[in-house]
């Protein structure tokens, strides 16, 4: 995450930023501080059994990759920012049509927020070293699945490429 992750995903912020190109964040926090509104995938045991209360420290976004003032940040209590969040309208309004993506974890809510981009006709591009998953296996066999038929995989170097 700090070797590689985090600072691939800084490299994509600060390009987008530098050329006014919108960046737009989704965490997970649920409303309520037992999460009973969590969605049932973030409540089952394993990797997504998450209660992160969208006023504790665990769900906030980290200092290294912050939102400036102006940037839009939607809350999620699932997997795929799209699901449960008015993201969907926020892309369209601002006629955004291609979408960046990066985070983790690549299985789950990268891949769902692709796919439901997908789904509504977003083209999109997966940053896969601005990812990661709990294994490096899950992260590449995700990306394996969802390359040519989702999104189109590339690196950090080549987005920032298809950036400028």
């Amino acid at each position: 995450m700090h070797r590689t992750v985090i600072p691939n995903t800084q490299k994509l912020i600060a390009e987008c930023r530098a050329r006014s190109v919108e960046v737009l964040f989704a965490r997970i926090a649920c409303q309520t501080a037992d999460g009973r509104d969590r969605s049932l995938s973030q409540r089952k045991p394993g990797f997504n059994n998450l209660l992160l209360p969208k006023d504790e420290w665990a769900s906030q976004l980290i200092d290294a990759l912050a939102p400036t003032k102006d940037e839009i940040v939607v809350s999620k209590t699932t997997d795929s920012a799209l699901t449960g969040t008015n993201l969907r309208l926020i892309l369209h309004n601002l006629g955004i049509q291609h979408v960046i993506c990066a985070g983790i974890f690549t299985d789950q809510c990268v891949s769902s927020t692709v796919r439901s981009l997908a789904d509504e006709s977003f083209d999109v591009v997966v940053a896969h070293d601005a990812c990661a998953a709990a294994t490096d296996a899950l992260h590449a066999h995700e990306l394996t699945v969802i390359n040519r038929i989702y999104c189109q995989v590339a690196s950090t170097e080549e987005t920032l490429k298809f950036i400028r």
